[in-house]
């Protein structure tokens, strides 16, 4: 594998690396788009007021793309339940036929896929350097999903699942407790060695 130079310290690095393990710059991320580009399209994206933040939106497909952070405000449950309103029980969507993975508008390098919060099927694509890329009507559909408490539902599933963990360790802990006073009512050097 040829290795590239840390632009920080100058020492010979592996390509793939997303920090410089000498100095801890960033190493391998030269290639990034001033403007933004669509992943489905190609084409530049434009800059649009979204709620409270300025977002990329695809002038062709109406795609978005969200910089680190802007999806978090976007997406925050107190920002949705403030402007959104419940006209209908969300459904979780069908899943898509085929897989495509996405490049990213900023770096081009593949993104990766994420069913948001766990449960609601809205599978979206993200950078882990970079942002998050929704198609079109995505991020309405992500609204309706918390709106109609989903968020809550992942909470509830992750707490039964929890509960149940906690029941089959305590029965380990009953086990290993009853073993280990039945170990110390017998006198086992008695039974080996005699009286």
């Amino acid at each position: 594998m040829e290795l590239i130079k840390c632009p920080q310290c100058g020492k010979d690095v592996n390509p793939k690396s997303a920090l410089c393990p000498f100095c801890g710059g960033k190493v391998g991320d030269e290639k990034s788009f001033a403007t933004p580009r669509c992943p489905r399209c190609g084409v530049s994206l434009e800059i649009r007021r979204e709620d409270v933040v300025n977002v990329h939106v695809c002038p062709r497909c109406n795609g978005l793309w969200l910089d680190p952070g802007e999806f978090d405000v976007l997406t925050a449950e107190s920002t949705v339940y403030r402007e959104g309103r419940l006209e209908k029980e969300y459904s979780r969507p069908p899943l898509p036929d085929k897989i495509e993975y996405l490049p990213c508008a900023r770096c081009g390098k593949l993104m990766v896929r994420k069913n948001f919060g766990h449960i609601s099927g809205l599978i979206i694509d993200e950078c882990g350097r970079h942002g998050i890329w929704l198609d079109s009507g995505e991020l309405e559909k992500i609204r309706q999903f918390i709106l109609d408490g989903g968020l809550e539902k992942e909470q509830f599933k992750e707490i039964e699942k929890n509960k149940a963990e906690l029941t089959d360790l305590a029965e380990k802990v009953k086990d290993t407790a009853f073993t280990q006073k039945l170990i110390h009512f017998w006198n086992w050097k008695r039974w080996f060695y005699g009286p």
